[in-house]
């Protein structure tokens, strides 16, 4: 024999209950987002202070490769024997380097064109920051995901946001 009393203790129980759940969601949320913002902001000192310029060997290579895609397409690039580096012997660049990111830069170049025109060299010094952000977001997903845990995630997130070894690699 159940009494009214009981129903309505399970009653208020399950919406405290699912109250405190809704809170709890909203607030790991919230946490995400300050810290993929923060994660982007960190990444975005150099940009402030130094003002859009790509420097240092790699990141302009980078940027020589995905104008290079820009200009000529793909079928091109694929095939592109680069004599200005490994001088005197050149390098076949379209076949020796992972592409993810000079066809990810180029078609971001592409899309944000729709919207407003912006440089290509724009686009290659912010993409660091963009991916920076973005991954730390996705490794507290996996963590989540993995340990069954959304505060681990949160954590994982807000950790994996300011290591230096991943700022130093994605930084603008």
């Amino acid at each position: 024999v159940v009494s009214c009393d009981d129903k309505n203790d399970n009653t208020v129980n399950a919406m405290k209950s699912m109250a405190y759940s809704t809170i709890g969601t909203l607030f790991r949320i919230v946490c995400l987002y300050y810290v993929v913002t923060n994660a982007y902001e960190i990444r975005l000192f150099a940009i402030r202070t130094y003002g859009r310029v790509i420097h240092e060997f790699d990141p302009w290579f980078n940027f020589r490769a995905t104008k290079y895609l820009a200009e000529n397409g793909w079928t091109k690039f694929f095939r592109w024997f680069d004599y200005k580096v490994w001088y005197p012997l050149g390098r076949p660049v379209g076949t020796t380097i992972y592409p993810g990111m000079q066809i990810l830069s180029v078609s971001l170049w592409k899309v944000l064109n729709w919207f407003q025109a912006i440089s290509l060299n724009d686009v290659c010094v912010f993409v660091p920051a963009w991916l920076g952000a973005t991954s730390s977001l996705w490794l507290g997903l996996l963590t989540a995901e993995a340990s069954g845990s959304n505060h681990a995630g949160v954590i994982a997130a807000a950790i994996y946001a300011i290591i230096p070894a991943h700022i130093m690699r994605s930084v603008g």
